[in-house]
């Protein structure tokens, strides 16, 4: 079952997908989230839950292997819960094998579920970063960041999108995590699991937050057409 939002909002994600995507995939990519799925079908929260508690947890490997045998031993309750299982243990073994750098000079903790989206444009824009990073400079000061995972096994991050999204966290970063230090570049950034690949804010930024508030624009202005 599907819910029709009425308002224009849009995972960071699909908005970093959105930003170099053909006319005919931008106008699908509206329509999933102007409908999207039942939570229910959503097909990796599992993985999401294994990798955060993995990277909270002193990245113990053990913790992933736990998680793979458990969701492979599990009993599917139809056709497509078992294909939703095998997914989420072959993306933690992907995250076996390329994770090992992954974040490893900061503390990682859960990030607050209740986090607000980013309003730009009259969109709200969902970020909910999957992974609070902090981490102490060389002068000694406690610097912050964000980590958001990307989940898609056939449509992987290309460069282009995943700096777009890595700019969204570091503005989000910017705006919400003042109070626990100064954002670190260097520790923002969306890691597509499948492909094992980490994207991180450019430094040049500017140019592609006009072109996520031109998107948002977008989006806003064909809300209603779909």
């Amino acid at each position: 079952m599907t819910v029709t939002r009425e308002s224009p909002r849009v995972s960071v994600n699909k908005l970093g997908q959105y930003l170099t995507a053909t006319p005919s995939l931008r106008k699908r990519i509206i329509q999933g989230q102007k409908h999207p799925v039942d939570p229910q079908y959503l097909r990796y929260p599992a993985a999401a839950q294994a990798i955060i508690e993995f990277l909270c947890e002193g990245r113990d490997e053990v913790i992933l292997r736990y998680h793979q045998r458990r969701l492979l031993n599990a009993q599917p309750e139809s056709d497509y819960d078992a294909h939703r299982l095998a997914l989420c243990a072959e993306a933690l073994q992907r995250c076996l094998v390329s994770a090992g750098d992954l974040a490893t000079r900061a503390i990682a903790s859960p990030v607050d579920a209740d986090l607000p989206p980013l309003a730009m444009a009259g969109v709200d824009i969902s970020v909910r970063p999957d992974v609070l990073l902090r981490s102490v400079d060389a002068q000694g000061m406690m610097r912050s960041g964000l980590l958001k995972l990307y989940f898609s096994k056939h449509t992987p991050l290309d460069e282009r999108s995943g700096q777009y999204i890595a700019t969204v966290l570091q503005r989000y970063a910017e705006e919400r995590l003042e109070q626990r230090g100064p954002v670190d570049p260097r520790l923002v950034g969306v890691f597509d699991v499948f492909a094992g690949r980490l994207f991180q804010a450019p430094k040049a930024q500017q140019r592609r937050m006009n072109d996520v508030r031109l998107a948002c624009e977008e989006i806003a202005a064909r809300w209603d057409v779909h």
